[in-house]
């Protein structure tokens, strides 16, 4: 399989360094920092994965997770949502994804090996790869 690209969604320029770094020697990374930059991207580089905060300037994560999901052309676009909001730390887990059709879910500040974890395994869901069968190290 060739090099999976991921487009990164946030306003955040360090996190978007992070996830640059993190990401750049095992996959093609695009980056964005708006909901507007977010739409021209996944159109036109068709990504393997999205990674998409929520709370956007000129867009909004949720909403622009359920366009795509409800787009025919970007339907099997795999999308992590991140958001760096908690509002309560009892809130029960999964709140976030509750009314969503996200693949995953990360809240920030995310470890690296949580980051790298995450995508990996919504990657190998999305391409129908069992990780468990994979030897060390990945699949990509």
């Amino acid at each position: 399989m060739p090099c999976a690209k991921i487009l990164v969604v946030d306003d955040a320029e360090g996190f978007l360094e992070f996830c640059h770094l993190a990401l750049k020697d095992k996959y093609e990374v695009v980056l964005a920092k708006n909901g507007v930059e977010c739409e021209e991207l996944i159109r036109r580089e068709k990504p393997d994965l999205v990674l998409l905060d929520i709370y956007l300037p000129r867009g909004n994560g949720l909403s622009l997770t359920e366009k795509f999901k409800a787009d025919k052309d970007l339907c099997h676009i795999p999308i992590i949502l991140i958001t760096g909001m908690v509002l309560d730390k009892d809130l029960p887990p999964g709140f976030w994804r509750m009314g969503t059709s996200a693949d995953g879910f990360l809240t920030k500040p995310v470890e690296l090996g949580t980051l790298l974890g995450e995508v990996e395994k919504v990657l190998a869901k999305a391409h129908g790869i069992d990780l468990s069968q994979q030897k060390a190290g990945g699949y990509l």
